[in-house]
């Protein structure tokens, strides 16, 4: 969503897993970014993600993590 013409805001977020390989994948995301050029906008935000694997043969990875994320958005025409 657009709150001016140099400043976005990107909601985003996920749920996966439902036992197809992963009991439960989830994640969710809120970057403000603000337009360098028309085409370059850089981002920072805050992102939540929490896996939950149990695989064949005992396999069992369980992590949750969460922080500041940076990024770029570039747009190729």
């Amino acid at each position: 969503m657009a709150l001016s013409p140099k400043i976005v805001v990107n909601i985003l977020g996920d749920v996966g897993g439902w036992n197809t390989g992963s009991k439960l994948e989830y994640q969710a995301a809120g970057l403000l970014g603000y337009k360098i050029k028309p085409a370059l906008t850089l981002q920072v935000g805050y992102r939540y993600l929490n896996v939950d694997y149990r695989g064949s043969r005992g396999v069992v990875f369980k992590a949750t993590t969460a922080g500041v994320i940076f990024g770029a958005t570039l747009i190729l025409k």
